[in-house]
């Protein structure tokens, strides 16, 4: 069974420790070294965890449990209508973790107000995102916080409910 929660401070290092499990485990096949060390340094240090806290960007932070165990991470910014984080350990890979969290941050997004969202998808996690309705606007590039470029694909999906056709 897996639950979905907001992460609460004490869950900080465990949410980058899955960030970094999934870029360095799933995503690795996809991005040169020098894009996954920039996107998930290791090792995740006391400044990092401290960083991550500071919340800048006004994160709705998620993470999804597995038998008590933090198995995948999620973010949502309201203000900018923005999936930001949709992150699953190897090993709870393609058994409905990822899927719970996007499930819950469309949710809250809704809650919100917000009519759409937007992402920038990395290259291995478009065929999830395009499973789950979001639609390729642009593939380009995303710029990590070192100044690195990394491929991603643009996509939006709206929230909206669709109209029954009678």
């Amino acid at each position: 069974m897996t639950t979905v929660r907001e992460l609460r401070p004490a869950d900080a290092r465990a949410f980058l420790e899955v960030h970094h499990a999934a870029v360095r485990g799933l995503a690795a096949k996809d991005y040169p070294q020098a894009v996954i060390d920039d996107w998930a340094p290791l090792p995740v240090t006391d400044k990092a965890v401290e960083r991550f806290l500071l919340n800048p960007d006004k994160e709705i932070r998620l993470v999804a449990e597995h038998d008590g165990k933090i198995v995948g991470i999620g973010a949502l910014v309201v203000g900018k209508a923005e999936l930001r984080a949709c992150y699953v350990t190897p090993g709870a890979s393609r058994k409905g973790v990822g899927s719970a969290l996007v499930r819950e941050i469309e949710r809250l997004a809704q809650e919100r107000g917000l009519g759409f969202l937007e992402l920038d998808s990395s290259v291995t996690a478009e065929p999830f995102y395009l499973a789950h309705g979001y639609e390729v606007r642009e593939r380009g590039e995303h710029i990590l916080r070192s100044g690195q470029a990394m491929a991603c694909v643009k996509m939006v999906k709206s929230l909206q409910p669709r109209a029954q056709h009678l």
